[in-house]
């Protein structure tokens, strides 16, 4: 049972594509929308949810469309993919613990998951998350030639592919 799950998503070159576009398109409209105002659309969002303290909600709401920007484009383009997937998955766990913590508190707020392009609240996109960070975990445990499929990473020399295992 577990072998042909693994043959039919983990292995499959497709499916591992396939994530690898819906979760890089995401994250790439994701870091567009607060890119606009990061002030905004960031900062002023993670700050006012309360839950890290002032220092470090400014800190995370001014990387955090950085870094989804850098996960993003690590996955369509396919470079440092196991790491790019690494940081989604963290990140989806990271949104649904704060929406989580939010809704708990009797808070349906919007949580400005894409900024200027699209309005959503906490109570309807708390059920992306786990769909996210599954598709994530997918890519960071599929195959090598699952994850190089249409790739910059297929174009490394085989001693740098085995170097650059555990994160590319």
């Amino acid at each position: 049972m577990i072998d042909s799950i693994r043959k039919k998503f983990i292995e499959n070159q497709y499916v591992i594509f396939i994530f690898r576009l819906v979760l890089g398109v995401t994250f790439l409209v994701s870091s567009a929308g607060k890119l606009v105002d990061i002030e905004y659309y960031s900062v002023a969002m993670v700050y006012n949810f309360d839950i890290l303290p002032g220092p470090l909600a400014v800190g995370f709401g001014w990387a955090l469309p950085f870094i989804e920007l850098a996960c993003a484009l690590g996955l369509l383009l396919g470079v440092l993919t196991r790491l790019s997937a690494l940081g989604i998955a963290l990140m989806g766990i990271s949104f649904a613990v704060t929406k989580i913590i939010l809704l708990s508190r009797g808070k349906d707020v919007e949580c400005g998951c894409f900024g200027a392009i699209a309005s959503t609240m906490a109570s309807w996109s708390v059920y992306l998350d786990p769909t996210i960070t599954l598709l994530a975990i997918t890519i960071v445990f599929s195959s090598r030639k699952s994850r190089h499929w249409v790739s910059l990473g297929s174009r490394l020399t085989e001693k740098w592919k085995s170097r650059l295992n555990l994160v590319w």
